[in-house]
């Protein structure tokens, strides 16, 4: 069954999301997946470098008791997934180089465990996941060659597919994030609890005989994470 993840790195619920469908797969460990990751940008504009984090959520959110809810749904969906999120991380990184590095990753079937890293490293840990330095460091801690890597994002190689990823994943009306493409027809947003998820892997590998030729199912679930920063 192939699993398209449909996500920003810097966005909390998806970093939440993937948690809670790793989960899920593991409470369905007999189905065989294959997990793709789809680049998303929450923030296309932001193409090096960092913003400070405050002004940006008082552009989305418009107040401080509407960030301080944002914040609080995190730490408390953190609370059961299993992921501390600092709460001294106070800027937003270009994901551009990140998007990149995991699909570099790709070649090598580490992408959704490098995902997951760069998720722990900005989100946990505080660090800069637009520097190039820091992204080859995530590399060689998942067993990637760091110079190689820092060579690969010192150029412009796969730049402009995030971008053209980006936009056809709009194309497809899929506006935000974390949304997942279940065995192909099974379309769920948002970062949906772990027996929604498993519902749903359940109901996808009883109809999966459909195939491409078949009608297709659509599911779209919606939820308060859906393209949250």
């Amino acid at each position: 069954m192939q699993i398209e993840i449909i996500a920003d790195i810097t966005c909390p619920w998806c970093f939440v999301g993937l948690k809670r469908l790793r989960i899920a797969l593991e409470q369905r460990h007999e189905v065989p997946t294959t997990i793709l990751w789809r680049p998303f940008l929450l923030n296309p504009d932001l193409q090096n470098g960092t913003i400070d984090r405050l002004p940006y959520l008082s552009r989305m959110f418009g107040s401080e008791s509407r960030i301080q809810q944002f914040y609080e749904a995190i730490d408390s969906a953190g609370l059961t997934t299993g992921i501390p999120f600092s709460p001294d991380v106070d800027f937003t990184p270009s994901s551009i180089n990140a998007h990149r590095l995991i699909s570099l990753a790709k070649s090598t079937g580490q992408h959704a465990q490098v995902a997951e890293e760069i998720f722990y490293a900005y989100f946990v840990d505080g660090r800069d996941i637009a520097d190039i330095g820091v992204l080859s460091a995530i590399a060689a801690e998942t067993g990637m060659d760091s110079s190689s890597v820092q060579t690969f994002l010192s150029s412009d190689e796969a730049r402009d597919s995030v971008f053209e990823e980006n936009a056809r994943i709009h194309r497809l009306g899929i506006n935000g994030v974390p949304s997942f493409v279940i065995a192909n027809n099974h379309v769920v947003s948002g970062a949906q609890e772990v027996q929604t998820l498993v519902h749903i892997l359940d109901f996808a590998t009883r109809t999966e005989g459909l195939g491409a030729d078949g009608p297709a199912m659509t599911t779209t679930m919606l939820s308060h994470g859906v393209g949250m920063p």
